[in-house]
């Protein structure tokens, strides 16, 4: 199926277009693909999986070089947590789904602590910048299989996985769904 929409761009307020897609993705079945940009640059995009789940937390510790290969998808309502690091990915309003592997939601991650690196730098913040250094060497470590990490994902809507057998997967308590972001946006059409 696939169906366009269009809606106000939530930054310029213009008119934008949404293309909506159902596909069918290894691992996790039928879902629906959504994505939008507008002239002003403000993009969204979402995967929404089809299937009702259930708000689960993904677990995979991450120890060998194969387990960086492990599929990740994340939806817009996912929260990543790499507690070795001392990372959280929390969604907010322009949240965008995807479909990687561990190894680039670390590439993703290493791009943000370079920029916040570079910028405690030219701020002079010695702290930050000698802790954007900490991280960055554990990324690189962690890449080359030399730093084992825990990954985990926790989604409310239960529409994030990682797909590994190694992976394990436990429901959300009501406490911890309600301090969970979801990233929804709320359009207009």
């Amino acid at each position: 199926m696939n169906l366009t929409t269009n809606a106000n761009c939530p930054v310029c307020s213009a008119q934008m277009q949404f293309s909506w897609e159902t596909q069918d993705i290894p691992y996790f079945g039928e879902a629906m693909l959504i994505s939008g940009v507008c002239e002003c640059g403000f993009r969204h995009s979402d995967t929404i999986l089809l299937t009702q789940k259930e708000p689960a937390r993904n677990t995979l510790a991450v120890q060998t070089l194969e387990d960086l290969n492990a599929r990740v998808i994340r939806s817009s309502s996912g929260t990543i947590r790499v507690p070795e690091l001392g990372v959280d990915i929390e969604p907010g309003h322009a949240s965008d789904s995807y479909v990687s592997n561990v190894e680039g939601v670390l590439e993703r991650i290493e791009e943000i602590v370079c920029f916040a690196t570079s910028q405690a730098r030219a701020a002079d913040n010695q702290e930050s910048t000698k802790r954007g250094e900490e991280i960055l060497e554990k990324i690189a470590a962690a890449r080359k299989g030399e730093f084992p990490l825990t990954f985990i994902i926790e989604d409310p809507l239960g529409n994030s996985a990682i797909a590994s057998e190694k992976a394990v997967v436990t429901p959300l308590t009501d406490e911890e769904i309600a301090r969970l972001q979801t990233g929804i946006m709320l359009l207009e059409v």
